[in-house]
């Protein structure tokens, strides 16, 4: 009888043993395939990297939200009244196929100067119908050069605009205009960017 119990007893704690080796390996699989997915569950795809709002310390973070577009304050590189006046000297007459000059002219304010050490630029657009001598022009930089600027001093300056209409009609040109005005005093310069619009009524 112990014969038999005993025969039948070795199969029995093998099929324990590798029970219990499967429960381990079984387990020790559920977790390491948890901690892969751990990755996946934190940045899913398409996710962005969250970034702290208002620094370091703390604040809540967006994951999948677009970020708030920025607007630029354009006005504060626009010249006030205190600055200075730019002004844009309109030739009467025009006639088709002919050349005409237009002024675009900078007079700083009393208390202010223009600065010419300023990288100082003028562009156009040249809009159908017109033909422009210089859609680019400048002047200014480390070496002060008038470049191509007709007038270029502390005390003004001013760039000529040749244009020649094809035919008849009314044109737009547009563009940008970059300087620089200082106090007189230097402590505080202030750059520019004015939008041009050069209103051209050929006949």
């Amino acid at each position: 009888m112990s014969r038999v119990l005993v025969v039948l007893g070795a199969p029995l704690r093998v099929g324990l043993v590798a029970g219990l080796v499967s429960i381990a390996i079984g387990a020790g699989c559920s977790k390491s395939a948890g901690t892969k997915e751990k990755p996946d569950e934190a940045i899913g795809v398409g996710d962005k990297i969250a970034v702290p709002k208002g620094g370091a310390e703390g604040g809540e973070v967006a994951t999948g939200a677009p970020r708030e577009v920025v607007k630029v304050d354009e006005t504060r590189f626009r010249l006030s009244a205190e600055e200075g006046q730019l002004a844009i000297e309109n030739p009467a007459g025009v006639k088709a196929g002919s050349e005409s000059v237009v002024r675009i002219v900078v007079t700083p304010g009393s208390e202010y100067k223009v600065n010419t050490e300023f990288p100082t630029k003028l562009t156009l657009e040249t809009p159908q119908g017109v033909t422009i001598a210089k859609a680019e022009q400048k002047a200014g930089g480390h070496d002060k050069a008038k470049g191509d600027a007709d007038k270029f001093e502390e005390s003004g300056l001013a760039f000529l605009v040749k244009v020649t209409p094809s035919q008849s009609g009314s044109y737009t040109i547009n563009g940008s205009f970059k300087f620089a005005v200082c106090d007189k005093a230097g402590s505080t310069c202030l750059a520019k960017k004015e939008p041009i619009a050069i209103q051209v009524a050929a006949q």
